[in-house]
Order: C-alpha cells, then structure tokens, then sequence
C-alpha cells in the first residue's frame, strides 16, 4: 500500500464522515490520469492530517504501512517565510519531526519541490489558460484593494484560496456541480478548466512516478 499524507485530506480516523477535500480530490485524480492501474484502497490511499504540525497523530498509520512493507509520501505545502514556513525551512522542520517521531516517509512540498509556496500555487499554474483572464481580473482586485488599505488594517484579501475557488465557481459550466464542489469535488479531471499535463505539474508527476511507475 503507497500511503499518501496531505495536510488537509480527510484522515483515516474521520473517514466515515467528510468525504473529500480539493486537495485529496487533486491528488487521487492526478493518479487516475498518469496511473490508471493504481485502485484507491487497494494500491493506495490519501490520508488528511490537518495541517503538518498534526503529522505525529497519525504515527501509527505511518509505522502500520512501513511494518506491512508499504510506502509512506508525504505532500505538504512549503508555504512562505511571511507565514513562518519556506521551502529550506519546513523542509528542514518536517525531516527533523520524521527523525524525532521515529517514522518512515518520502517527502514532496508543494508546488514544486524547491520554491516556496503552496497547493493553491500549484493550481493556479493548471488552470487551463484559456480562463487565465479570471486570475487576472482576481489579481486587479487585490491590488485595488491593497491601494486603499495598504497597512491591511481595515480589509482582509482572500489570497490563493479565495483566488483558486472564485475560479472555480464562476464557471457557468459547473454550476449543475455545485454540491460536489463545495464537498471537494472539482472536476479536476474536466479539461475544460484544469490541466493535468501542465509543465508545472512535472515535478509532482515525477515524484510519484517513483512509487506508481508500476501501475502506468
């Protein structure tokens, strides 16, 4: 079994309630498209760990699937030294938590192994382009209202977030999706709005290559 931690999937624990999350809902869809042979459950599973300072709760998972001979990955978000993270930062933290917690895992940070950043980064680079005028109208809006309240003392932007699911939902094509998407469903295998074979995406591909080569 390839045990695949992310920071905001559903955990093995709550699995019997929310179903899914845009980012396990990525991650399982980007495996369907490169490695069709893999079956979720049977070959691997996404496992949500809300947030990487939670990942020592899910040390039994971890120990289980090293003991019974699986693979552990783990995919979190570098994030940003604004935000106490960085990619040097948090990969120095989490390779220290693996040493400390006594547990075996191969490490990916989003959005691409090397820079700072996140998963909302990533999306926005496999955005089919056609839409790219969304992401920029968002950006236009920041920026305005970054101008009248430079100090952020009276508005508080969205970020990434807001920017990646305003995207999301203002197609008129996925409205009929509504109650999917809002569960986490988001049509990430419609090529119509993502691209799962943008460039950006190769070093993730390549990552998991390494453990699902087999099931191409």
């Amino acid at each position: 079994m390839i045990r695949i931690f992310i920071e905001s999937g559903v955990s093995v624990a709550k699995s019997k309630g929310k179903k899914t999350t845009n980012e396990q809902d990525f991650v399982e869809k980007l495996i369907a498209h490169y490695f069709p042979k893999a079956v979720i459950s049977r070959d691997f599973e996404v496992v949500g760990v809300d947030g990487w300072t939670n990942i020592t709760n899910q040390r039994y998972d971890f120990k289980q699937n090293t003991d019974e001979g699986g693979k552990n990955l783990v995919i979190f978000d570098a994030d940003e030294e604004q935000n106490g993270g960085g990619f040097e930062k948090r990969k120095a933290e989490l390779e220290n938590l693996k040493k400390q917690v006594e547990i075996e895992f191969e490490l990916f940070l989003w959005p691409n192994n090397q820079d700072n950043g996140d998963f909302e980064l990533l999306l926005s680079q496999a955005i089919n382009t056609k839409h790219q005028c969304l992401l920029d109208c968002y950006d236009e809006f920041e920026n305005n209202v970054r101008k009248h309240d430079p100090n952020e003392e009276k508005y508080v932007t969205p970020g990434r977030k807001g920017k990646i699911y305003t995207y999301e939902t203002l197609h008129k094509g996925l409205q009929k999706f509504e109650k999917e998407i809002k569960a986490g469903y988001w049509q990430f295998d419609n090529p119509e709005y993502w691209n799962l074979n943008a460039i950006q995406l190769k070093p993730l591909v390549e990552f998991l290559s390494l453990f699902f080569g087999i099931y191409r």
